[in-house]
């Protein structure tokens, strides 16, 4: 990938870990999109290379028909772009030279945010749809599995998916429907008219053919039948909704009696070709034929739409001509601000979790010289009975915890706020000066997504606030 090309997008920052290097609807066509999703190799071989990679640390890799992206914490200066675009040709066989022109590259909070945006449907073909989130969290659930994403970058992602869940069920996007299948019906409908009383065949009897034979019966369909490689599944889900399932064989001929089509296979391969489409309007009287490809790759071939009396739609169509006429302004506005309160809320755990290990390394030191005092002073109290040394000792313990509670309650707040690497440090120089060796613990965890603050000068208003 390329550093001077000028398509890619950069959005880079020195100083974080944290990035996102990715592809999709957004910048590439729909063709290319194709070869990076069908390659057969598991995605955790994609994901264990990148974890063998020098300098790339821990990833998370996100694969769906509509995006390739990988969220990586790469080490301090350097640039994990070339290095990731290389890892995808070398796992899908397309040429990094391919991906380059399309490819964007976020850092540090852009890239944390485009992670929330994602998983709340705010960056799909379709605003607001479904399937994203289980996407994600799939992506999350395979990083578990196979160890390639840091405790953070988990963090990240856990975070965001209650991003994207509020997103829904807080707002209007959840209530839109805003599936594929139902953006992709809707718009079919906007072209066609009304589907009520019409007879559907959906080719895919998977969990996203599920999705879709629902979405159908939503919209009025009188009978849907499916086909699929395994009749007794297309027949068990057509039986719902008063249809019958056939094999894959039998689709030229089911093209003459149907009035719509729904793909939504992970078949690398059409399934439904230009010649299938020609035969079937030979004997269907003038009566036009509707096709909606939800599948990546497509399971439609392209040249069907030059047949007569048909009519076929996409996801590249979808995505440049679907609009989002029924989602309203206010829902997606919402979905915005409560994207934005979940970023700024990860951010500050992140910036408050900085102090913890000073403030651990403070109440031990605390600890360690409270117990060191109170044995110098039993072995001076020979003559104070048990019971006196214990209450003594006791009322040591409670002033060293008072004195140490409200500037550890402030020291927490004061560093997850936007300048809490000030308080952070001034924290460190008052009372950890040491606790510089646990730099590699949690906070270069916390630098992954929050850049490490410059050498700062501790402030005596800053140590004062702490104090007070």
């Amino acid at each position: 990938m390329e550093r001077h090309t000028p398509a890619l997008e950069r959005h880079t920052s020195e100083d974080s870990r944290l990035m996102a290097v990715g592809i999709s609807h957004a910048t590439a066509p729909l063709d290319l999109l194709e070869r990076l999703y069908e390659t057969p190799r598991p995605l955790e071989d994609l994901a264990g290379d990148m974890a063998a990679a020098p300098g790339l640390g821990s990833s998370l890799v996100l694969s769906t028909c509509n995006r390739m992206e990988v969220y990586l914490e790469a080490d301090p200066g350097t640039d994990p772009a070339p290095a990731v675009a290389g890892l995808i040709a070398g796992h899908t066989g397309v040429h990094a030279d391919e991906i380059a022109p399309y490819a964007y590259v976020r850092s540090a909070d852009d890239a944390l945010r485009h992670l929330f945006q994602v998983a709340a449907g705010l960056d799909s073909v379709v605003l607001g749809e479904d399937q994203i989130l289980g996407q994600v969290k799939e992506a999350l659930d395979r990083s578990q599995r196979t160890g390639t994403a840091s405790k953070t970058l988990n963090q990240a992602v856990q975070a965001a998916l209650r991003a994207g869940k509020r997103a829904r069920n807080e707002t209007g996007l959840n209530e839109a429907g805003r599936s594929l299948a139902t953006a992709g019906l809707a718009f079919f409908e906007r072209l066609v008219g009304s589907l009520d009383g019409k007879t559907a065949l959906v080719v895919g009897a998977g969990s996203f053919g599920g999705v879709v034979l629902a979405a159908l019966r939503r919209s009025g369909l009188r009978t849907v039948h499916m086909a699929n490689r395994t009749p007794d599944k297309a027949q068990r889900l057509a039986e719902t909704a008063g249809g019958t399932g056939y094999p894959l064989e039998d689709i030229p001929r089911l093209l003459t009696e149907v009035d719509v089509v729904v793909s939504c296979t992970a078949s690398t391969v059409p399934l439904v070709t230009r010649r299938h489409v020609a035969d079937a309007m030979a004997a269907r009287a003038g009566r036009e034929l509707y096709l909606l490809d939800l599948s990546l790759p497509r399971n439609i071939e392209a040249g069907v739409a030059e047949v007569e009396g048909t009519v076929l739609v996409d996801l590249q169509r979808i995505a440049a001509e679907g609009g989002d006429d029924e989602l309203s302004v206010a829902s997606v506005e919402s979905a915005h601000r409560i994207v934005d309160t979940e970023v700024a809320a990860f951010k500050a755990a992140r910036r408050a979790a900085r102090a913890t290990p000073i403030l651990a390394a403070l109440r031990t030191s605390a600890a360690e010289a409270t117990a060191t005092e109170l044995d110098r002073l039993s072995r001076r109290l020979d003559a104070m009975d048990s019971a006196a040394q214990e209450e003594v000792a006791h009322s040591v313990r409670r002033i060293v915890d008072k004195m140490l509670h409200q500037p550890t309650v402030r020291a927490r707040r004061l560093a997850g706020a936007p300048d809490g690497d000030v308080y952070v440090d001034a924290l460190r120089a008052l009372f950890a000066p040491e606790a510089g060796a646990l730099e590699t613990g949690p906070r270069a965890a916390a630098d992954a997504v929050t850049p490490p603050a410059a050498t700062t000068t501790v402030t005596p208003a800053a140590a004062q606030e702490i104090m007070a």
